[in-house]
């Protein structure tokens, strides 16, 4: 049924004086469980479904979206589409286009072990009270305890007037714990997430000890720590820091939407070095992550995307869109939060490529500086090319050696400048970040992460 009106809305369209069409139809069932104090706090479920439909129509691009499934609803919604195209100016050089590519024919079923959707939902409620236990009991400092736990299945089926005709069914399952410990007035946290492309298997094969324990162990440590200094230093970045900088500074930064509308600092920088050339980032949505996927929202095969590699920048990401506009190919970037929205050029699994180094070898090398473990919240200014992260704690660097833990600390700098002054990196590459990302009101699933590596002269926050 869904694909019979997927093909009448393309033909209708092209009927209708279409120059492109495209009908993509979006299902996604998910179960959410949020477990706070020993106690299950909230339990839902929802299933959201529709079709969203985009058309070009002499150069301008329209969108309308239903969650009403008849021939007579996806008329109407074409029509929108259609009237909206017709209704909008586009300016000069701004007219809309896309790259025709071949077309793909496909179908998609991500297997897992254990299907969430089978497992009972009082059962799920169970383990997960089993998990937050000993984070509750690890300290009478611990004040509150929190873990989020959701799984989702998301079925993915476009067809356009290329000829594509893909189908991609994804189970996802993420869980996170938070963990707040407090002396006095003085409160610290710590926090834990995993996540991936796979079922109900990621819950039980949950120790706590290196989940919910290791998130109550953090929290009561940083009571403990001290305030960083303040200044420039030398720091080391773990996976998580790292996963966070690549994905903010050159990740959002590279992608194709925001380059051609001037939104990026490296814009014009293809061919250029804008790295040490220690320096490769890679976005890859076919490797194991929270956001792999076979084929993006505009049903093109993905891709690994070489983005930097040894310091110089090579491509940029694309959407069918941004590659006619930029003279790229198109290797599936481009996804939407739902049928309700129409893509946008996105990330996937984004990391830095690792090195040779130990960390070990990457430490000894510092006579004073930081290492920042965890990240707690990051942004960037891509236009003006500046990066500040939180990180959920450090240790002073003292000699080669790992000393004073300190807490609160923030760093920020200039991306570009930042990116030249990487030194070293590690072999330990680790993605560590599921989770979701936001661009322009939409959050799809992303992934990303690094190896160790050391960044001279950044800019540390403190109260000393």
């Amino acid at each position: 049924m869904v694909e019979d009106l997927l093909r009448f809305i393309v033909e209708r369209g092209l009927a209708l004086g279409a120059n492109f069409c495209e009908a993509r139809y979006f299902e996604e069932r998910s179960n959410s469980i949020t477990v706070e104090n020993g106690i299950a706090k909230a339990m839902s479920s929802g299933i959201l479904r529709g079709i969203g439909v985009r058309v070009i129509v002499n150069g301008h691009w329209g969108f309308a979206s239903t969650n009403l499934l008849t021939k007579k609803d996806a008329e109407k919604t074409l029509r929108d589409a259609l009237s909206g195209a017709k209704s909008i100016a586009a300016y000069a050089g701004e007219e809309a286009k896309i790259l025709h590519i071949e077309p793909s024919n496909d179908r998609v079923f991500h297997r897992v072990k254990i299907s969430p959707e089978e497992v009972d939902p009082e059962y799920k409620i169970r383990r997960i009270l089993e998990i937050e236990k000993p984070a509750m009991e690890f300290s009478d400092r611990i004040k509150d305890t929190l873990i989020n736990y959701r799984d989702v299945v998301t079925r993915v089926f476009l067809h356009n007037s290329i000829g594509t005709l893909v189908e991609e069914i994804t189970p996802r399952t993420i869980i996170s714990c938070r963990v707040i410990a407090k002396e006095g007035e003085l409160m610290q946290s710590g926090h834990e997430v995993l996540g991936n492309v796979v079922g109900y298997e990621l819950i039980e094969e949950i120790r706590p000890e290196d989940f919910s324990i290791k998130a109550a162990r953090k929290a009561v440590s940083l009571l403990e720590a001290k305030a960083p200094p303040r200044g420039r230093f030398s720091v080391v970045a773990d996976p998580e820091v790292g996963g966070l900088f690549v994905h903010e500074a050159i990740g959002h930064n590279s992608e194709g939407d925001l380059v051609y509308s001037g939104q990026s600092i490296i814009a014009d920088k293809i061919g250029q070095k804008i790295a040490s050339e220690l320096v490769t980032v890679i976005d890859d949505p076919t490797m194991r992550g929270y956001g792999s996927f076979t084929y993006d929202h505009e049903g093109v095969k993905a891709r690994q995307h070489v983005i930097v590699k040894n310091g110089i920048l090579v491509r940029f990401l694309h959407s069918l869109e941004s590659a006619a506009k930029l003279g790229g190919v198109p290797e599936g970037s481009a996804r939407a939060q739902s049928h309700n929205y129409p893509p946008l050029v996105r990330m996937s699994n984004i990391y830095l490529a690792p090195g040779d180094m130990t960390l070990e070898e990457i430490l000894e090398e510092i006579d004073y500086g930081l290492y920042l473990s965890g990240s707690e919240y990051g942004y960037v200014e891509t236009e003006k090319g500046q990066f500040t992260c939180k990180v959920e704690e450090a240790w002073l660097i003292e000699k080669g050696e790992l000393t004073e833990h300190l807490r609160d600390v923030a760093i920020s700098g200039s991306i570009l400048e930042i990116l030249k002054n990487i030194k070293a990196v590690g072999r330990d590459l680790r993605l560590k970040m599921p989770g979701m990302c936001g661009k322009s009101g939409q959050s799809v699933y992303v992934d990303g992460g690094a190896p160790h590596f050391r960044i001279d002269g950044v800019i540390v926050g403190g109260r000393k």
